[in-house]
């Protein structure tokens, strides 16, 4: 009987440690400081990649073996923003040679999966263009001629 219920009382405190709220302290205060995992869209908040002197054009190609997911677009490792399914998005960068990639969180955005990177080569003359799209079940990012992408 007295095992019964140390076990179920146990049980119960492990369970319910996870719904505790801590005290902030400055462990908790350094984390807060911390990057997000997800970078956040706002148009309030100037980004890296605003101003540039070369241009990389980054599409999402709607095809049909894709989810319709959004992905979070890196450059260099660092996170460029997020684009939506059809969506353009310009991104403004130095002359040279960059790594346009991403990753799409998973479902209810505990991990995420990464999407293998470009690498482009951008200068003075043109933007480059990058389009991002799932053929074959498998999404890559790829680097395409001067024309826009038919998001239609």
């Amino acid at each position: 009987m007295f095992s019964r219920f140390t076990f179920a009382a146990l049980t119960a405190t492990l369970l319910l440690t996870g719904c505790a709220r801590h005290a902030a302290d400055s462990s908790t205060t350094a984390q807060a400081d911390a990057p997000a995992a997800a970078p956040i869209e706002n148009d309030n908040i100037p980004s890296q990649f605003d101003s540039g002197p070369t241009v990389i054009n980054v599409s999402h190609l709607v095809t049909r073996t894709d989810d319709g997911s959004s992905v979070y677009v890196t450059v260099d490792g660092q996170d460029a923003g997020l684009l939506q399914k059809g969506e353009n998005k310009e991104l403004h960068v130095a002359p040279g040679k960059h790594q346009v990639g991403g990753y799409v969180q998973t479902l209810f955005g505990f991990g995420k999966v990464t999407i293998a990177s470009v690498d482009v080569t951008t200068d003075d003359k043109a933007p480059k263009n990058v389009v991002y799209s799932v053929t074959r079940q498998k999404p890559a990012f790829s680097e395409v001629p001067a024309a826009t992408p038919n998001n239609s």
